[in-house]
């Protein structure tokens, strides 16, 4: 998600080069907190079809409701077969509903902060759950008057029962102080290897001030692989996969998988076990990547598929395989690779969204070994929503939250 700010004179007589200041532009970011709100070109539940859409091919589907919360930051379901569905909002209430009696409840109050993009962001299962009964929670909080990004292993005591399940025992794994409130990142999740992945955005502002994107001795502006199991002599609660990229390498921290990256807002596995980025640009294109190891995304040197500074050489940086410009919208909200039965035109493409106007798209994944730029979008709609995120259950079925209302949906057919 990003932030849109208007500066206006008559409340601000700094120079431009005092914006840059950490002290200011954090200020500016933590007082000035946008109220999203959809720009009111849909009505009703329909969908409709406007500018590149009305010319793509069109996937007609439903939105079918499942329940509303508040604020949701996402949507995850147990990696078994359970009737649980585990919902975020922003303020850090951990939503636990049961989709067979209807039923929900706050499962856990995580302490957070809320400024900008802020909060309750991430959340995953250890991959042998629930007989390794472990989860993993993104939060921002406020520590010694910083921002600071936690990622916490928890202990989830009675896991099988909605009325007695609780998480207890948290186990810090790493924290990362944020410069500003903005550009946070926040997905999690365990890959295929058994290992933790963590989204992270470059510290926010604008254009990457402290070029957090490009310098790969800091955690920001990455995507970070660690295993949850403690170093053998006791120095970190987390170890490193031995086949990390930059294991050894001078200048570059060892839990980096891959950097130039902007804020991932939204990471996901493809069912062959590719890690797929939607990476939310500045001021022209959003972004769809695959997220190999070692490789530099580009940020801040490049934007998409193209330039973001005078005189960049792209072929230097990994390219996205998906853009989309301004005239489609403004957000990019990451997916999921769609393998369920319910919308059979929809098996295998990678379904995403934009945050601000609403709309939903499917896309080819490129095939494996490839990086093949993908021009051919289907159009699944504009709809009345604030897309913050998506999810996907064990039956391979993509749901979709709506910021502004708190509702949960679930795609099918009309």
């Amino acid at each position: 998600m990003k932030i849109q700010i208007l500066l206006s004179l008559s409340f601000f007589t700094v120079s431009l080069s005092s914006l840059a200041c950490d002290d200011v532009g954090r200020k500016i970011l933590k007082t000035f907190n946008k109220k999203y709100e959809t720009d009111g070109k849909v009505l009703g539940s329909k969908p409709i079809f406007i500018g590149p859409d009305a010319l793509r091919k069109q996937v007609s589907i439903s939105l079918t409701e499942v329940v509303k919360v508040k604020e949701p930051t996402d949507i995850q379901f147990p990696p078994f077969e359970s009737p649980f569905m585990f919902i975020l909002e922003k303020a850090g209430d951990l939503i636990l509903f049961d989709r067979e009696k209807k039923t929900k409840r706050v499962l856990h109050k995580f302490p957070v902060i809320t400024d900008s993009e802020e909060g309750l962001l991430g959340f995953t299962f250890h991959p042998n759950y629930p007989n390794e009964p472990k989860v993993y929670s993104h939060t921002v909080i406020s520590s010694a008057g910083k921002d600071m990004t936690v990622i916490a292993e928890w202990v989830v005591e009675n896991p099988n029962s909605y009325e007695s399940m609780v998480l207890k025992n948290e186990r810090v794994l790493l924290q990362v102080e944020q410069p500003y409130p903005n550009h946070n990142g926040g997905q999690i999740g365990f890959g295929p290897d058994g290992y933790l992945y963590i989204g992270l955005g470059d510290g926010g502002w604008r254009a990457d001030p402290k070029n957090n994107g490009q310098n790969p001795n800091t955690l920001l502006g990455s995507i970070l692989r660690i295993s949850p199991t403690p170093e053998s002599d006791g120095k970190k609660p987390y170890s490193i996969p031995k086949d990390n990229p930059f294991v050894g390498k001078q200048g570059f921290l060892p839990e980096i998988f891959a950097y130039g990256i902007r804020n991932p807002w939204k990471i996901s596995f493809s069912p062959d076990g590719r890690l797929i980025a939607a990476d939310v640009g500045q001021d022209a294109f959003e972004e769809v990547d695959i997220i190999l190891s070692g490789k530099n995304y580009g940020w801040n040197q490049t934007e998409g598929f193209h330039c973001f500074t005078d005189g960049c050489n792209p072929s230097l940086y990994q390219s996205p395989f998906y853009e989309y410009g301004r005239e489609e919208g403004q957000s990019i909200t990451g997916g999921y690779v769609y393998t369920g039965s319910s919308i059979p035109e929809l098996k295998g493409k990678y379904v995403f969204g934009d945050f601000i106007q609403g709309k939903i798209w499917a896309i080819d994944v490129p095939k494996p070994g490839t990086n093949q730029k993908i021009t051919e979008t289907i159009a699944l709609g504009k709809w009345n929503l604030l897309i913050p995120t998506f999810g996907k259950d064990n039956d391979g079925e993509i749901f979709v939250a709506d910021y502004q209302s708190g509702t949960i949906y679930k795609l099918g057919k009309p």
